[in-house]
């Protein structure tokens, strides 16, 4: 009878504790999510209005755990250059990382603007980009070096050439001064144009003083500054869309997070890398079309001259998978997936970067 009893009431301590343990397990999470822009950009505002608020939905739906956030945008806490160190320092536990600002720290990262005239279609970019930072250890260890890991990438809408004066050839801007900052002067150097450093904060100071006389830039990021008032020809070049950046998460606070709270910002974070791409693929044809009746001056770059471009010039991608080899970097292996990613997509490349 004793033995009964025992039994029993271990088995009632055993159900009451297993009713009490959602409470019991329950835990709120602060978190600080860093962006050097404002939520006046897309890609910050879609963090701000969809990616936050989601997680919080899905957290209350499994009735266990939720977050306090901490919004630290506009450069708040981290400036722009500054947000992969903000991240992996665990000062912030999300943010928004700018790659396209960390060519030394981020290498393979920067493979899009290595092989360009390839996807002018960033919901494919976007959709490549995820795949790789999701499937190859390779990329994904760019990020884990840096105590942090990729939750979604930002892939630009295509590249174009905005100028001062009309284009119809590549010979056009043979000796003119363009704004290319970092990887896309190599772009311009391909050409005989002459590339000088400029950003959006200074693009539209700068064409107007003469500084230069266009930019490579995309139509997301060319209409908000209105620089079409000062180069009003906007030659469609299909240069490409480019990842310039990623949402990412403190890897040492991921991992001390429970498994259903980690899936759950996992599968948001692959849901914003849809949106996101959606978006700007949308506002870039509501961008055009205010520019256009703004005065701007549309034109198409003709395939022929377009091929030229990417014929003539040095094999960039292929002399960046080199020389980052040799400081036993697998960039040419990222290459080869990327060109494939593009051919598996059908997408139409007008050069084989990995093969010549």
């Amino acid at each position: 009878m004793k033995l009964n009893i025992r039994t029993l009431t271990a088995a009632g301590v055993i159900a009451c504790l297993s009713a009490l343990s959602p409470a019991v397990n329950a835990e709120t999470f602060k978190v600080t999510i860093s962006a050097a822009h404002g939520p006046q950009l897309p890609w910050i505002g879609m963090i701000k209005n969809f990616m936050i608020p989601e997680i919080d939905k899905r957290l209350a739906a499994g009735g266990k755990h939720n977050i306090v956030w901490n919004e630290a945008f506009g450069g708040t806490l981290a400036k722009v250059g500054g947000e992969l160190d903000a991240v992996g320092s665990g000062v912030a536990e999300m943010g928004f990382v700018y790659t396209i600002f960390e060519p030394a720290k981020l290498p393979l990262l920067a493979v899009s603007f290595m092989a360009p005239f390839g996807s002018d279609d960033p919901r494919v970019l976007n959709k490549i980009m995820y795949e790789m930072n999701d499937e190859m250890p390779e990329m994904a260890s760019q990020w884990t070096r840096h105590n942090q890991i990729f939750l979604a990438a930002l892939s630009t809408d295509t590249d174009y050439l905005l100028t001062n004066f009309p284009v119809n050839s590549i010979a056009d801007l043979k000796g003119k001064k363009i704004g290319a900052a970092g990887s896309l002067a190599l772009w311009v150097n391909g050409i005989n144009a002459v590339p000088v450093h400029g950003d959006f904060a200074t693009h539209f100071n700068n064409i107007k003083t003469g500084v230069y006389d266009g930019l490579i830039a995309f139509t997301t990021g060319m209409y908000p500054p209105k620089l079409h008032q000062v180069a009003p020809y906007a030659t469609r070049v299909d240069l490409g869309s480019m990842m310039i950046g990623a949402v990412t998460i403190n890897k040492a606070f991921h991992d001390r997070l429970p498994p259903d709270v980690r899936k759950i910002i996992k599968d948001v974070g692959k849901e914003y890398n849809v949106r996101i791409a959606e978006q700007l693929q949308s506002l870039a044809g509501d961008f055009e079309k205010k520019m256009k009746d703004e005065g701007a001056k549309f034109t198409k770059l003709p395939d022929e001259e377009r091929r030229k471009w990417a014929t003539t010039m040095p094999n960039i991608a292929k002399n960046w998978a080199d020389t980052n080899a040799k400081r036993n970097l697998p960039a040419p292996k990222v290459l080869t997936a990327y060109m494939k990613k593009l051919r598996d997509n059908n997408v139409q490349l007008v050069r084989d970067w990995d093969k010549n």
